[in-house]
């Protein structure tokens, strides 16, 4: 699962030019070999016997966490891939795609297994160095060449803070075996430092404040690089945050994490919200959904980050994949005749009703299967993403359907979905236990920030749904110009024309 990608990788790139094609397909059915591999070492570690090999000096090992890992890097890598095959047909460059992809897959799969604090940092490194050479398909626009360049100068940052650490821990501990990290817990004064320097990695490749730029200076890259981007690359740094974390529970990295991930999140909601393209719109809502899983790593919810990343990957893919539709139905949709304007009255009842109809299917779902609030306290802050998720989907729906009808018919289908979800993450919450840390922050600090951010985003949403006023004007205003990225003026490629 690490060798045949990266094999890949090397046969693309020397032989892939005739028939790139050929090579995508291929690329397409390494991963979902892989993911089916990942399936028989999740039952494996189900077991208590995770499987374990060493490949050329690397250590790998699969426990439960890193078997759900691999289900996310292999099932996104597979569906891309074979998007792709279509998606860039006749592309002079689709065997370069193949390449970075491949190499991104072996990478990442490294990344989630490696039992050495030094080979996770290897596998980090080669993660972001095929990302830069995806992103840099189309190196003749100068749009895509100031994305490699935001991209490789934030990357360079965290991989050299990342490195730092790694030597200082070496030095300091000897060769760190990341299987028994959480039981032999090194000590010392310079763990705050080195838990500081981690995060900042961590920070970095999430595109988190004050990294936040890069992410939004992406979006010339083709739509099957953004769509592994967005679901894939960014949740490495709460992957990292996950599987080093006995080394970053002090106060200082916590507090880093918090107040970044915060920040972010509420930054990029923001600007997700007044941005009129669907790509930009795609790429601040994944920043804001890294802000909530970056948050979570601060209050120790280990269990949400990795539910949250891995439910997030897949559906961020499915968003990238399908803009194509999107634009195409908005397209559509504009050309019919506008809705008559929706009265105050009406507008309150259906805030009302896209509020409470979550909370109540979730409130009978938790009455269903009641909560078990451990070590984690994961499934709470889970429930809190799912009611605003739940939020919005019922407004937009109420926003089309405005009756009693449409009403009634939102709450029959969110009940069994809440049913469904509540369902859903307390089987993952139970498999994944005896993997994650146990540590986490105190309870009263995580309802705190999670009530605080929770309150600025419906005071945003408010602000958002009255109707126009010079608040409302002036916080527009100051959104779409934090959101907008000034294009430098870069030289031309020889032999290239505009």
């Amino acid at each position: 699962m690490l060798v045949v990608p990266a094999a890949m990788a090397l046969g693309a790139g020397t032989f892939g030019s005739r028939h790139s094609r050929a090579w995508g397909r291929a690329g397409a059915l390494t991963a979902g070999l892989g993911f089916l591999g990942a399936c028989a070492m999740a039952v494996q570690a189900a077991s208590g016997t995770p499987a374990s090999a060493t490949v050329a000096g690397l250590v790998v090992s699969a426990d439960r966490l890193a078997a759900v890992l691999l289900l996310l890097v292999f099932g996104v890598s597979s569906v891309v891939q074979a998007f792709a095959v279509r998606y860039l047909a006749g592309d002079p460059r689709a065997a370069w795609f193949t390449v970075g992809a491949s190499l991104l897959t072996s990478a990442s799969a490294g990344l989630v297994t490696s039992a050495t604090l030094v080979g996770l940092a290897a596998s980090w490194t080669v993660a972001g160095v095929a990302l830069c050479l995806l992103l840099g398909m189309y190196w003749h626009l100068p749009a895509a060449r100031d994305g490699v360049r935001r991209t490789a100068t934030a990357f360079l940052i965290g991989d050299l803070v990342l490195w730092t650490a790694v030597g200082i821990s070496t030095a300091r501990w000897g060769a760190i075996d990341l299987r028994t990290l959480g039981a032999d817990r090194p000590d010392g004064p310079l763990l705050p430092v080195i838990a500081g320097l981690i995060v900042v990695a961590a920070l970095s490749r999430s595109a988190q404040i004050p990294f936040h730029r890069w992410l939004p200076a992406t979006l010339a890259a083709p739509t099957p690089v953004s769509a592994l981007l967005h679901a894939g690359v960014v949740n490495a740094g709460g992957i990292l945050l996950v599987r080093l974390a006995p080394l970053v529970t002090g106060e200082l990295a916590r507090g880093l994490t918090i107040t970044a991930g915060a920040l972010t999140m509420v930054y990029a909601t923001v600007i997700m919200l007044v941005k009129p393209d669907i790509k930009g719109a795609l790429a601040n809502s994944t920043m804001a959904q890294m802000g909530f899983m970056i948050l979570t790593c601060g209050l120790g919810l280990w269990g949400a980050t990795v539910f949250h990343l891995v439910a997030h990957g897949f559906y961020k893919a499915t968003l990238f994949l399908s803009s194509g539709s999107a634009i195409a139905q908005r397209r559509r949709a504009a050309s019919r005749p506008p809705m008559p304007a929706i009265t105050a009255r009406r507008r309150a009842l259906s805030v009302a009703a896209a509020v409470a109809l979550p909370a109540i299917a979730l409130y009978a779902a938790v009455r269903v299967i009641p909560l078990t609030v451990g070590d984690h306290t994961a499934e709470p802050a889970l429930l809190i993403f799912a009611w605003a998720t739940g939020a919005a989907a019922t407004w937009g729906w109420l926003a089309r359907r405005r009756s009693i009808g449409a009403a009634l018919s939102a709450a029959a289908v969110l009940l069994p979905v809440a049913l469904a979800y509540r369902a859903l993450v307390a089987a993952v919450s139970g498999f994944l236990a005896p993997a994650l840390p146990a540590e986490a922050a105190p309870a009263a600090l995580a309802w705190l920030v999670t009530g605080t951010a929770c309150a600025v985003l419906a005071g945003l949403a408010v602000l958002r749904w009255m109707p126009a006023t010079v608040l409302h004007r002036a916080v527009y205003a100051r959104a779409i110009s934090a959101g907008h990225l000034q294009m430098p003026v870069l030289a031309q490629p020889k032999g290239v024309r505009s």
